[in-house]
Formats: structure tokens, sequence, C-alpha cells
């Protein structure tokens, strides 16, 4: 089924009106997370302080400048333990996000193309794609990672970095390859982020394998670039205005700043992942519902 850019987003947003259920994954991934950080500086905390705080008997006496050298040297002597600790982590948070992303990735779905969704979806499509969704995130950010050696040349050049964090605003030999060099990774984290958009929206959709996930989003990009780079822009605009919104009124407005907090999450997620969703659907071709024809009905709205 045809439609064109317009129409998917029209139609996108009634079916995210139809389903507002889809903002339960990333409400869960948040608060999952959230939990999972709190055991995490926990245990982190406790590592580092116990083995670094000697002879302390009381902390409440300490002073920051005591603080900070104490959570130093007990990483120094734990690092390790801290490194393995962070991985770890980062890994297990990772994981669930992808869980989740899956689980909302199939919810959409199966609200694209039937007009509705329940929340069994997404523990199927979560069950079944989540780690192969967690394979094909840890590859992209891997890629993402290798960007860096557009920085490697200027870090040579300048050589002792110390002395450019220490003093910033003193001219440094070798500052402008570094900037360079900066600007070009840049450039590279944006061009392969909107390149692999559709990546994970392959992968859950199609239950493709992580490889061929990022071979059908490049494929799918290539194919559709106008319509890929406007839904990112419209992704990254509406993330902007929520911060921009939350910057001006929520400095001053307590209420406005805890509604922007939680508007990603419950409004702006949801919503882009059923018009990426819906965008795959149309340019592969797969049959999807009109939501004119359920209006058409209203007391199947």
């Amino acid at each position: 089924m045809y439609e064109d850019f317009g129409t998917i987003l029209n139609r996108g947003f009634k079916t995210w009106v139809r389903n507002l259920n889809i903002c339960i994954p990333f409400v869960l991934n948040f608060f999952v997370n959230l939990i999972l950080s709190v055991f995490f500086f926990g245990i982190l905390g406790v590592l580092l302080f116990a083995s670094g705080s000697g002879n302390v008997i009381d902390p409440t006496t300490v002073s920051d400048e005591e603080l900070y050298s104490i959570l130093w040297n007990g990483f120094s002597n734990n690092i390790p333990a801290s490194i393995a600790l962070i991985l770890i982590f980062s890994l297990l948070g990772m994981f669930l996000q992808s869980f989740f992303t899956a689980g909302a990735i199939g919810m959409a779905k199966k609200a694209s193309e039937t007009g509705d969704t329940a929340f069994s979806d997404m523990f199927r499509s979560g069950s079944k794609n989540g780690f192969r969704l967690f394979l094909t995130t840890l590859m992209i950010s891997l890629m993402l990672l290798a960007g860096i050696v557009f920085v490697v040349p200027g870090a040579l050049t300048i050589g002792d970095l110390n002395s450019l964090i220490e003093n910033p605003m003193v001219p440094v030999k070798g500052m402008g390859v570094l900037g360079i060099g900066i600007l070009l990774w840049t450039i590279y984290l944006l061009a392969l982020n909107i390149a692999l958009s559709l990546a994970p929206y392959a992968l859950v959709i199609d239950e493709l394998d992580p490889l061929d996930a990022l071979k059908t989003g490049y494929r799918f990009f290539r194919a559709n670039k106008l319509d890929v780079f406007f839904i990112w822009i419209i992704s990254i605009g509406l993330v902007f205005v929520n911060s921009f919104v939350g910057e001006i009124l929520g400095s001053d407005i307590i209420l406005v700043s805890g509604i922007t907090y939680f508007v990603p999450m419950f409004i702006l997620q949801p919503f882009t992942t059923i018009l990426w969703t819906r965008l795959y659907l149309v340019g592969e071709e797969r049959e999807i519902y009109n939501p004119y024809e359920l209006l058409s009905d209203p007391d199947e709205f």
C-alpha cells in the first residue's frame, strides 16, 4: 500500500491516538533502568568508599575534597572490579532497553496492521526479538565508537592533553587538527545514525538477524532517503522543542518542568515509533490499516 509522507504522518498520528498504550514499554523501561541505576551506584559507592575510606569512622565529617580523594583511591585500588561492574550494568541496561524497544516496535507493528494493539504484544515481541535487538544495538554502538579514529591524529599532534584540559583557552599546537577531527566524528555519528535508523524496525518487523537487519535498514534508507531524513528531523525537532520549553518555562514553573520531563516517554517516543514503523511497512509494501475505515464506524473506535 502506497502512502505519501503527509499521509504517513496523518495516519500515524491517528494510530497513536487510538493506541496510547504504546507508551507502556517506554514507561517500564524508564522505571526498570532507574531501579538498575540505584543498585549500580549503591554497589559502586560501597565498593569505592569501603576500599578507600581507610580509618574514617564518621562519613558525615568528611569534606568534599576528602570524599573525592577517598572515592578516587577506592577506584584506583579496585580498577578491574569497577570496570567489570560498569560493563555488567551497562550491558544489562542496554539489554533491558532493547527488550522494551522491541516490545514497543511490536506493538506499533500490530497497531499499524490491524488498528489495535495490546499489552501482550509487548511481551511477545520483546521476548522474541529483544536479544537480537540487543546484539544489533551493540554492533551499532561499536560502529559509532569506531569514529574516534577521526580524533586520533589531532590527539597525537597535541601530545599531552592534560595541558589542554587544564588551560583550554591557551593555544596549543594541533588544536585545528583536533577540531576538524571532532567535526568529522560528529558528521559520521549523524550520518550513521540516520542511515541505520530503520535497522531496529527491520529486525523486529521482519524478525531478521542483526547483520541482515543492518543491511536491510541501510537498503531501506538508500531507497527512501528523504522520508527517513524528514522523520528523523521530526523526531529530533520534537525532542528539541520539548527541551526548549522545559528550559525556558521549567525553571520558573515546577509543573511545566515535570510535564516536559515525562513528555518524551508518554508521547514523543510512542508517536515517533509508530511513524518509523508505518514508514517501514509502507516502504516494504505491506498491508496496513486505514484509520478512516475504522472511523466510518464510530462504534468500533
